[in-house]
């Protein structure tokens, strides 16, 4: 296995469009099925993904190596999303069914550092489609196609709460840990206080969308937590001030949002910029501007060999697959690299040019 080029993964540097436009494929492996999530560990150092092949994959961010994998047959594997344990995820049921033959919609605490489950959390009544980790502490939140929200510890397999929604909800933390968001109809978002959300929200925001059928799918705060992004199952993907909900930029591009498909868009770190999936490819925006910026080189995004299977990687920049349909879009909160789901592959990308 090569190694990825370490130079290429800096830390802590200055993003601009120039080296944005740089980035390309560096690694890449192919699924069984449909890759469904993807997230980075607090450190940066890991990235889990879940397939819809029932598999759960850990990998070495600085290698790009496969560290672990798992397959969890009895109960399917969706919304993976890292604890603060690098080895210890959240991960959904997809398709299980429970011991009198109905289906079961539960959220495992798994350990992939020794392949146990260390709990389970049992509560939704149809799938789980959300799963946000709070900031600081061990507690989260979930959202389900049961059109509830439910708050949980770690260290506890009862929930601690529940609030109600007139869709499947959209959930976020914001990054100090202060306040929830939770979309409660197809264009309206509540906002929660933490520490009090039993009382109520002291904030619902009506937002301005494009489209009457546009139901808002994933909330996503900048890193300062002033404003915050809506992606929405059809238009375009919108930036809206956190306290007064006024709408300030739209991300615009052929293939966003059409035929009722959702894209999980990804905030660079240091809040500049937008990448997002599409049906044409992988795309780019300013973040303050909503400007599109020149990525084309991207829609070459998978290696000429077509991949390998998830044990074994590809690692080579030689592209093809002109403008292949990107879901899902993640940046490392700590590395300069982001990692991008085209159908069954994974591709972690790296820049070619280096921040000066």
């Amino acid at each position: 296995m090569e190694r990825l080029d370490s130079k290429r993964a800096v830390k802590k540097q200055f993003l601009t469009s120039k080296v944005l436009g740089s980035f390309e494929p560096a690694a890449k492996y192919s699924f069984e099925g449909s890759v469904n999530s993807i997230d980075y560990s607090d450190d940066g150092d890991f990235l889990v993904a879940s397939a819809d092949d029932d598999s759960v994959c850990l990998y070495d961010c600085h290698t790009a190596q496969l560290k672990a994998k798992v397959f969890c047959k009895r109960n399917g594997a969706s919304v993976a999303r890292f604890t603060h344990h690098s080895k210890a995820i959240l991960c959904a049921s997809r398709d299980a069914k429970g011991p009198n033959g109905s289906f079961s919609h539960n959220v495992h605490y798994l350990s992939l550092h020794d392949n146990r489950y260390l709990r389970s959390f049992k509560g939704h009544k149809k799938e789980v489609t959300q799963i946000a980790m709070h900031p600081s502490n061990d507690t989260f939140m979930t959202g389900g196609q049961d059109r509830t929200v439910r708050m949980w510890d770690l260290r506890d397999h009862k929930p601690h709460g529940l609030l109600e929604a007139n869709d499947a909800p959209a959930i976020s933390y914001d990054p100090q840990g202060l306040i929830m968001a939770i979309s409660v109809s197809h264009n309206q978002m509540s906002l929660y206080d933490c520490r009090t959300y039993k009382k109520g929200p002291f904030a619902t925001l009506l937002l301005k969308t494009e489209g009457p059928h546009s139901q808002l799918k994933y909330i996503k705060f900048t890193p300062d937590s002033n404003y915050f992004l809506a992606s929405f199952t059809s238009g375009p993907h919108m930036l809206f001030d956190a306290f007064e909900g006024e709408r300030k930029a739209v991300y615009k591009s052929d293939g966003l949002g059409q035929d009722s498909v959702a894209f999980e868009p990804s905030i660079s770190p240091d809040g500049q910029f937008l990448i997002s999936g599409t049906t044409k490819g992988l795309r780019a925006w300013e973040v303050t501007t909503g400007s599109l910026l020149q990525t084309s080189s991207w829609d070459k995004s998978s290696s000429s060999s077509g991949g390998r299977s998830s044990s074994k990687s590809s690692t080579s920049s030689s592209s093809s697959a002109v403008g292949a349909v990107s879901t899902l879009a993640c940046w490392n909160p700590r590395t300069l690299m982001f990692a991008s789901s085209v159908d069954r592959k994974l591709l972690f990308w790296l820049p070619k040019i280096l921040p000066k």
